[in-house]
């Protein structure tokens, strides 16, 4: 395949924001991987179970450690342009998804009161099920129905005005209800309320896609640009905090690390650990950046899925599915492997599912070769945590922050890598130390490729490359 550049419009990305354990920004995110940080702490959450065994799919191991956002998980009232205050029974996340857009917005040297509003769409990932609201709807309406019933069938002599009684304190006990309690718990009704706050007129979506989230958003944002539905498309996702029940749901379908971190692509890693936070890119297409001399991060140049189906009965992900998203990607930006020299891996922490992200990338970049360079491999997770839903956010900002630096981030201390990363006949290696990114030849740009992997098996790949001064 050429490395050429495309014929079709080059979308690139103008402003970034983001918060992340113990990152309140990209500078700080950046700073904490250059200096391998690794930003767990224990899960409060685990305080809160009971201690009789459940007996059933959540009765599994649950994470010790996470990478918790804490006091980041909040926001200045003062950016926010509310007409009223939110109460308790509310979506907080909606705060959180605006106040990140706005800094993104800032970022890019967008006044978010100076905005072209009818030329900017929205596309956040974002898990709806677990939010706040919706856990306060069903405790006023199923589960206090449920609750009181269970405890008339305990003690039948009690009266309905006994019932009754314990319903209204059981009720006081929760936060208020309100409509807006409803509606700010549906993802579709949360993008429409972003963009009235914000006073966006060109489409807005909620993505909800698991870890593949951030992918699709990128994917409608390009399209948005290109099919002039919008000059500015805003992108990313976010992870709220865990709540108990989305931390217990995460027990039946993940294999959780009995560490207090986590080592992707390690031969002791045991499991992941999970995340907390988000990113959010502003994105434009090329010719109006440079119109507007705007600061440009890097070029986006594919975003690719390839979908999976819970149902199929096999250890997942599958190789195929992992290469078919890659070669997606490749095909889309019309290049060739050799044309990549850094991967921002999904590396989990998983042992089947790692070593199939390195048993695939063994295979497409082939054995090593003193006529290509190497091929440096890296993954977020180790320092902020497996951010499920943001958690391709946080691939995406740490290659966009690698290709503007132009330094190859080192990754979290690893014990043991996995033969097939750390063989020296292999063309791929693990970043251990930060190393200035070098280039083999000025025709040759400096490109990223970024894999996430969700629960489901599908899986997605991406291409970033840099932007410089003088293309070759």
């Amino acid at each position: 395949m050429p490395t050429s550049r495309p014929s079709r419009e080059d979308i690139v990305v103008t402003g970034i924001s983001c918060r992340f354990a113990g990152s309140p920004d990209p500078a700080i995110f950046w700073q904490n991987i250059l200096q391998r940080k690794t930003l767990f702490t224990p899960f409060r959450l685990l305080e809160t179970q009971g201690a009789l065994p459940r007996k059933n799919l959540f009765d599994r191991r649950q994470p010790s450690h996470a990478a918790q956002l804490a006091d980041l998980y909040a926001y200045d009232p003062t950016d926010l342009h509310l007409s009223r205050s939110l109460n308790t029974g509310e979506n907080p996340e909606l705060l959180f998804a605006i106040q990140l857009i706005i800094d993104a917005l800032r970022d890019s040297n967008l006044a978010v009161n100076a905005l072209p509003t009818d030329q900017i769409s929205l596309r956040l990932g974002y898990p709806p099920p677990f939010n706040a609201a919706a856990v306060n709807w069903l405790q006023h309406t199923i589960f206090l129905d449920q609750t009181v019933d269970l405890i008339r069938t305990m003690f039948p002599l009690a009266t309905t005005e006994q019932l009754s009684d314990i319903r209204d304190q059981l009720t006081a006990s929760l936060p208020s209800l309100t409509p807006y309690a409803f509606m700010s718990s549906m993802g579709g009704a949360m993008a429409s309320w972003i963009a009235h706050l914000l006073g966006f007129a060109s489409p807005s979506q909620i993505i909800e896609s698991g870890s593949l989230s951030t992918h699709f958003a990128i994917q409608s944002a390009m399209d948005d640009l290109r099919m002039r539905r919008a000059d500015i498309a805003i992108a990313g996702a976010i992870q709220p905090p865990f709540t108990l029940a989305m931390a217990q749901a995460l027990s039946g379908m993940q294999t959780f690390s009995t560490g207090a971190r986590i080592q992707p692509f390690s031969r002791s890693s045991d499991g992941t650990l999970p995340g907390e936070g988000g990113a959010i890119f502003v994105l434009k297409r090329l010719k109006d950046a440079e119109r507007q001399n705007d600061r440009i991060y890097a070029l986006i140049r594919s975003s690719e899925i390839a979908s999976a189906s819970l149902e199929t009965p096999q250890k997942i992900p599958t190789p195929k599915r992992l290469r078919t998203a890659i070669d997606a990607a490749l095909n889309t930006a019309n290049l060739s492997p050799e044309a990549i020299t850094y991967i921002e891996a999904h590396g989990c922490g998983v042992p089947y599912t790692d070593q199939t992200e390195a048993d695939v990338m063994t295979e497409l970049f082939g054995p090593r070769q003193t006529t290509r360079p190497l091929v440096g491999i890296g993954a977020v997770k180790g320092n902020i945590g497996h951010a499920l839903w943001g958690s391709g956010a946080a691939s995406f900002l740490k290659a966009i922050l690698a290709l503007y630096h132009r330094v190859l981030p080192p990754n979290c201390e690893i014990e043991k890598p996995c033969p097939a990363l750390a063989s020296a006949k292999s063309s791929l290696y693990l970043i251990n130390e930060t190393r200035p990114w070098t280039r083999g030849s000025k025709k040759m740009l400096r490109r990223a490729g970024i894999t996430s992997i969700d629960f489901t098996g599908a899986c997605a790949a991406a291409i970033l490359e840099e932007y410089p001064e003088v293309f070759p």
